[in-house]
């Protein structure tokens, strides 16, 4: 009487057994997927300069949210985190791209933050192992969080491309504005009574000065040191052994994902592309 209600129950109980197991064979695999895929956006370059801390919290909120879904495969879950941090930030490093190469020694940065990760994933899993969520529209929510997460790299690395584009356009524009109106500011202020010595001033420039804005901090520092404003660096350079002789160079932060141009002027006049070692303007390619 009783046999064919104990076996429903044992297939009832192995259905429910194979489905916990598929669930956490895929909620470790999307995890794996955040933790490596999460960091590409920020370190492929060109990039698009994310904080580190935007893929830190997406992979620690993935990590986290698998482990309450999948309380007992917290060490799958935490192993799953470091291993792939540590595959998708070595893959940035010989990944092909335009920018600079990577040498070597940043595996070792790739590997602090993996086993930074994992100590981090191992917390929340010693906090979130003996906790679950039952209810199944919290169940639905916390699903639908990662699977906002598992979204946000290669929805961002899609993005990345006009983007970029979008940056450099903007910054390359804000610079020749910028660089017109310093070499205007220049030449104003060095037309003055006494101009060839006021030249050097900073905060006298800033008055001749009309283009998109530099800070306080910046007009003191912009005579003989770089500064920076939306990707570019900018610098007015005296010349001790010219009277009234100087030069004013603009030019990306960065050879990669900043800016494509570069100005440069002196007292001639004439406007170059460049700086060279002699602290010359370099003329513009033909």
């Amino acid at each position: 009487m009783h046999g064919p209600f104990l076996q429903r129950e044992r297939r009832e109980k192995k259905r429910f057994t194979d489905s916990c197991m598929r669930s956490s064979v895929v909620l470790i695999s999307l995890t794996a997927f955040v933790s490596a895929v999460s960091w590409w956006p920020g370190c492929i370059q060109p990039s698009l300069d994310l904080s580190f801390w935007v893929p830190l919290v997406c992979v620690g909120l993935c990590t986290a949210l698998s482990t309450i879904l999948a309380p007992k495969r917290w060490p799958s879950v935490l192993l799953a985190s470091g291993l792939s941090t540590f595959v998708g930030l070595s893959a940035c490093m010989i990944w092909p791209s335009s920018g600079p190469p990577v040498g070597g020694g940043m595996l070792y940065i790739a590997s602090a933050i993996a086993v930074a990760m994992m100590l981090v994933a191992g917390a929340v899993g010693f906090v979130m192992r003996k906790r679950s969520i039952s209810n199944e529209s919290s169940r639905r929510v916390v699903w639908a969080v990662i699977f906002a997460c598992v979204a946000f790299g290669p929805v961002t690395l899609a993005l990345a491309p006009s983007m970029v584009r979008h940056r450099l356009e903007s910054n390359n524009r804000l610079a020749a504005e910028r660089f017109a109106s310093l070499k205007k500011a220049v030449e104003s202020t060095r037309a003055e009574p006494n101009g060839s010595s006021k030249i050097c001033d900073g905060p006298t420039l800033g008055h001749h000065y009309a283009g998109p804005p530099f800070s306080q901090t910046d007009w003191r520092r912009i005579t003989g040191n770089y500064v920076k404003q939306d990707g570019y660096v900018f610098m007015v350079h005296c010349h001790e052994n010219e009277k009234g002789g100087y030069l004013v160079n603009a030019r990306p932060a960065r050879a990669y994902g900043d800016g494509t141009r570069q100005f440069c002027t002196d007292e001639s006049g004439k406007v170059g592309c460049g700086m060279d070692f002699r602290h010359k303007c370099m003329p513009c390619p033909q």
